[in-house]
């Protein structure tokens, strides 16, 4: 059982990055937000341990569609996340999605062997 004070810690996060990645949806103009829209976000540090803005995208052609507006979703990126260091344009082959589920419980569970991304750092576009 968590203790109080890191469960209010963790509802803290969860509050403060759900803000943020709705800053950043919000602050796209709206052919982005289209784009944007089924994609989950993510803040972690990448297999260097660099602070990097993961942008998982429900299809091959969004993650694409994402890389060639890589410009434009950069620049709210550095306006609101200063300490990440890149952003990663990612995309979740159907082959490595595996589905487990248990026989009381029909929901289902997914589990990932493999995601494919293009890493981008974080500089400032005019």
């Amino acid at each position: 059982m968590l203790s109080q004070s890191s469960f209010d810690d963790q509802a803290l996060a969860e509050s403060f990055y759900g803000e943020l990645f709705n800053r950043f949806y919000n602050s796209c103009n709206s052919s982005l937000q289209l784009l944007l829209y089924g994609c989950s976000f993510g803040i972690a540090p990448s297999q260097n341990g660099i602070r990097t803005f993961f942008i998982v995208a429900p299809t091959l052609d969004v993650a694409e569609q994402l890389i060639q507006s890589i410009d434009w979703l950069l620049k709210p990126v550095v306006r609101l996340m200063p300490g990440v260091e890149q952003t990663a344009i990612c995309f979740v082959p159907p082959e490595s999605q595996v589905e487990n589920s248990t026989e009381r419980n029909k929901s289902r569970q997914y589990t990932y062997n493999f995601i494919i991304g293009k890493f981008f750092p974080n500089i400032a576009v005019d």
